[in-house]
């Protein structure tokens, strides 16, 4: 029987202190009533596996030049764009349309919006088709230099890039033993 693994909790299960980065830990296995727990344990608290454990092994937090950021899967990042699109924030789907064309998931099409007032003149919208699925989305064309970049930055570190081999496994909806 197959059964997920919470993830590495990248705190010492004794004194709640984060590892750094670096840092030697150990983890454990354990079967209690709720399933497969996993303990993970700074080397000072360290000093054998926990008795109730089947199993143990020793790792190091990597150092910051070692880690590989990757992007979530594409249909987290799809469901991404979906949010986006929902909250109209035209802003961040522009941003993401050009990320997201880059990587190859969607294609941009331009096409211009006449304006109902002859004063007024005609705007630009992108139409973004989604390779895996043909499913299209149109939105205004954004002038990047009016947005605030840095914080669409921030907000799409955080929800669209991980760090974690297990994040991407645990996202695709496999399981591990």
């Amino acid at each position: 029987m197959e059964q997920s693994i919470q993830r590495f909790s990248r705190k010492c299960h004794t004194s709640g202190r984060e590892f750094q980065p670096g840092e030697v830990y150990y983890s454990a296995l354990m079967e209690t009533l709720q399933g497969i727990e996993r303990l993970d344990f700074a080397e000072e608290a360290w000093a054998c596996a926990p008795e109730d454990s089947f199993c143990w092994w020793k790792s190091r937090l990597p150092l910051p030049s070692q880690i590989q950021i990757r992007w979530a899967p594409e249909r987290i990042l799809i469901a991404y764009l979906d949010q986006c699109y929902e909250r109209e924030d035209w802003g961040t789907l522009n941003v993401l349309a050009l990320a997201y064309a880059r990587r190859k998931l969607l294609t941009i099409n331009y096409a211009t919006v006449p304006s109902e007032d002859p004063a007024t003149p005609a705007s630009r919208k992108l139409v973004l088709t989604v390779k895996s699925s043909g499913d299209n989305y149109e939105i205004p064309e954004v002038d990047l230099n009016t947005i605030d970049l840095p914080a669409i930055q921030a907000d799409l570190d955080q929800h669209l890039f991980t760090d974690h081999v297990e994040d991407e496994l645990e996202q695709t909806g496999e399981e591990t033993a």
